[in-house]
């Protein structure tokens, strides 16, 4: 509950599969000292870069964001949420304009207002590469601090 209003995350009476996973993903950034800020920055350019290409109008819950989350990783795919927008985002493509349910008509278009996904997907490629830098450099930190806990480990297996 403590991350979940840390984040701001949706309040259900039942939690799917997808809300554990998000929370492990929020927990391990945590773990690798990416600070407080950027990982919020980073869940909330995903989500709105993920509105932006309709996703949400797929699952018809306010929890959407956190149902659709999974433990997939790759180029392909966005850090938090895994899903998949088809391309490497390093390569600034996406395919937009899917919208899967009824919206209200807005007097402007996405675009007109300055919403445009590409746009978006290179805010997010900003914190998502300012992120990884973080862990990449908590790596080696990490590496070392569990070699220190096996030797210790088996130091006190040993001795009893």
């Amino acid at each position: 509950m403590t991350l979940q209003k840390k984040y701001g995350l949706a309040v259900c009476a039942e939690y799917s599969g997808g809300h554990a996973v998000l929370i492990s993903k929020l927990l391990y950034l945590s773990i690798c000292a990416v600070p407080t800020k950027d990982i919020k920055d980073l869940l909330k350019r995903e989500r709105r870069l993920l509105e932006l290409l309709r996703v949400d109008s797929i699952h018809n819950r306010k929890d959407w964001f956190e149902t659709l989350c999974s433990m997939k990783s790759g180029p392909t795919r966005l850090l938090l949420s895994g899903y998949d927008i088809g391309y490497d985002r390093a390569d600034n493509m996406l395919q937009t304009g899917l919208d899967f349910s009824d919206r209200d008509k807005e007097l402007f278009r996405d675009h007109e207002m300055g919403s445009d996904a590409l746009v978006g997907l290179k805010l997010y490629s900003r914190i998502v590469d300012k992120v990884c830098e973080r862990v990449k450099v908590e790596v080696p930190v990490m590496e070392d601090a569990l070699h220190w806990c096996r030797e210790i480990g088996e130091a006190e297996c040993v001795g009893a």
